[in-house]
């Protein structure tokens, strides 16, 4: 474990780009041809050879779909190749290919995203995949706010702006938003995550890809118009954490209202696993999140459902 978190985040220095984007050749990746971004940017694309069309990975679609929706279009988050046609009517022709990634292949990028006042080594190797993963949950890289209800509600309590009525987040609330969204990336690649109050359901998350590690595990995992905390694709399995919000009113995040509107959610939720024929197991704040525990409720929950089918 220790030599693969040396391989994810190595002793030595990873370079950063000095120009605005460039083409290297990654021997470990499946399309080995990469075409990196501005520094700072956000989406990197990948060839098999120098002659075959170049694929954004799969993990990134949506988050590249909210940036060519908006106006940081005109900003060099995608790599240089591939700007000239690129624009919101245009977007039915971009290419995807499942697992061709950095994050994906869990493999160290040749060169790095850069440094930032926000902080970790990590960040500064995979600050692309992080960004990408901001616009996926609906705020651009510089903190403007796009699409409110694609944030996870596990992080909206900690977000000190929640109205967006300006549609930006505070400075604050950014750096505690790209924490929690470098977690979720930290996570995909087997790396320890940060750990912070918001963290609860990345927790359940960890455990559960440990528990399962020959299983496909998908973090917000899309159900038509809303998303499941977590998803075990063989198992055709849905894993819901539920915080103290989806029981009871919280004023500061909306009280009554909000209540009514997290109900209806999770009512919706369960309504598109019963119509997809998936399975749906919760846990909540009450719950002392641990290995066994957590693999005993999916075990006994698998086992009625086996026996009821």
């Amino acid at each position: 474990m220790n030599n693969m978190r040396s391989k994810i985040v190595p002793k030595e220095t990873v370079p950063t780009l000095e120009s605005d984007g460039c083409i290297t050749f990654e021997e470990n990746l499946p399309y080995p041809f990469v075409h990196y971004p501005s520094r700072f940017g956000s989406f990197l694309g990948f060839q098999e050879n120098e002659n075959t069309p170049i694929y954004f990975c799969s993990c990134q679609r949506k988050g590249l779909e909210i940036y060519l929706f908006n106006q940081e279009f005109k900003f060099g988050h995608i790599p240089k190749s591939l700007r000239y046609n690129l624009g919101e009517p245009s977007q039915n022709t971009l290419l995807f290919k499942d697992k061709v990634c950095h994050v994906c292949n869990k493999h160290c990028p040749k060169f790095a995203f850069g440094k930032t006042l926000r902080g970790t080594k990590f960040y500064s190797i995979y600050g692309y995949y992080i960004h990408g993963l901001s616009f996926e949950y609906g705020i651009g890289s510089l903190g403007r706010v796009y699409a409110p209800e694609l944030i996870p509600h596990e992080i909206v309590p900690n977000l000190i702006t929640r109205s967006y009525v300006d549609k930006m987040l505070d400075e604050e609330s950014l750096t505690d938003f790209l924490r929690y969204c470098e977690d979720v990336i930290r996570i995909r690649m087997g790396y320890f995550a940060i750990g912070k109050q918001w963290t609860t359901e990345v927790k359940l998350l960890e455990i559960i890809k440990k528990l399962y590690p020959n299983h496909t595990v998908l973090h917000q995992y899309p159900l038509d118009h809303l998303k499941a905390d977590i998803f075990i694709e063989e198992l055709s399995l849905v894993i819901e954490y539920q915080g103290e919000q989806h029981f009871k009113p919280v004023a500061f995040m909306g009280g009554n209202e909000a209540l009514e509107i997290t109900k209806a959610r999770d009512k919706g939720k369960a309504e598109l696993c019963n119509y997809y024929k998936l399975g749906i197991v919760y846990f909540d704040y009450n719950d002392d999140l641990n290995e066994r525990m957590v693999k005993e409720r999916i075990s006994l929950y698998m086992k009625k459902r086996n026996d009821y089918y």
